[in-house]
């Protein structure tokens, strides 16, 4: 659209204005370009400043896959030994350094009869035994095994058919692997310890669990609760005449008249001053 011209300018005077008017705009055109030219330039040098400053960032921090992996400090061994009480190698009948603790051993087991009594009885009781298990019955009672352990207990071996008497030191190893394998299987608990049945504690039996590296358990306090003629009164007051510092107490699971004795042997021992613990933190392991 042409410019307006005023009334009364000669022509002349209009081809001045027009030319003012171009060279105007050129010049508003050429200082735009400059402005435009200006930030372009500004632009580009802070984008290669924040290229510049990208790569020094990289160079300090590199990206996790290029970093130099840990070396992981190995921790320390423990200078204590596994069993400070009792040597592994030795059997262990009692540990006299315990002092006023006491561990109660439950043989025979499971039991599809007894065992939840037992069980129900010690958590009400807020009690943990060792359960000294025969393979057969763990076998049969899988459940029942995996339950004891479930309930804080801890799981050792009796051998699988409770009879080893005049056996030899593979068909002992037999019977001794068989059981712990069954015991792993159902409890995930490490099986340590061992119980002969009938407390038969030959040589061929300690070279056997040697062997196996498992540890050999008997016991120092036994009120023969396996007796039928026996009772209660008598399971409780034969313990307590029996028991030292540091005691392992055998007991059987199927027994009716043990599962009557133990509510009122807890109480008492309790008053005493004894604390019940497993044969694991009778020994101070772990």
């Amino acid at each position: 659209m042409a410019p307006l011209i005023p009334i009364g300018f000669n022509v002349h005077s209009r081809g001045v204005r027009i030319t003012a008017f171009i060279v105007i705009l050129f010049c508003q055109l050429f200082i735009i370009e400059l402005l435009l030219t200006a930030d372009s330039c500004s632009g580009y040098y802070q984008n290669k400043q924040h290229q510049k400053s990208g790569k020094q960032q990289a160079v300090k921090n590199p990206p996790l896959s290029e970093k130099p992996e840990k070396t992981e400090i190995p921790a320390q061994s423990d200078p204590k030994p596994k069993n400070p009480a009792v040597p592994r190698d030795e059997i262990v009948w009692s540990v006299p350094s315990a002092g006023k603790k006491v561990a109660l051993t439950f043989d025979d087991g499971p039991s599809k009869k007894y065992t939840m009594k037992y069980l129900g009885l010690l958590r009400e009781k807020q009690v943990r035994a060792t359960f000294f298990l025969i393979g057969r019955n763990v076998q049969k009672n899988p459940a029942l095994t995996a339950l004891i352990a479930g309930e804080g207990h801890e799981i050792a071996n009796h051998t699988y058919d409770h009879y080893i008497k005049k056996m030899s030191e593979a068909v002992i190893k037999d019977q001794i692997s068989r059981t712990s394998n069954l015991l792993k299987e159902w409890t995930q608990q490490e099986i340590k310890y061992v119980r002969p049945p009938g407390g038969n504690n030959s040589i061929k039996m300690k070279s056997v669990a040697a062997e196996l590296d498992m540890q050999v358990v008997m016991w120092n306090v036994d009120p023969q609760d396996w007796n039928e003629d026996t009772t209660p009164a008598k399971i409780i007051t034969s313990i307590k005449k029996q028991l030292t510092p540091g005691s392992i107490i055998v007991l059987h699971e199927g027994k009716p008249q043990t599962l009557k004795a133990l509510p009122a042997l807890i109480d008492e021992l309790r008053q005493d001053g004894w604390d019940f613990v497993t044969v694991s933190e009778l020994l101070g392991v772990s």
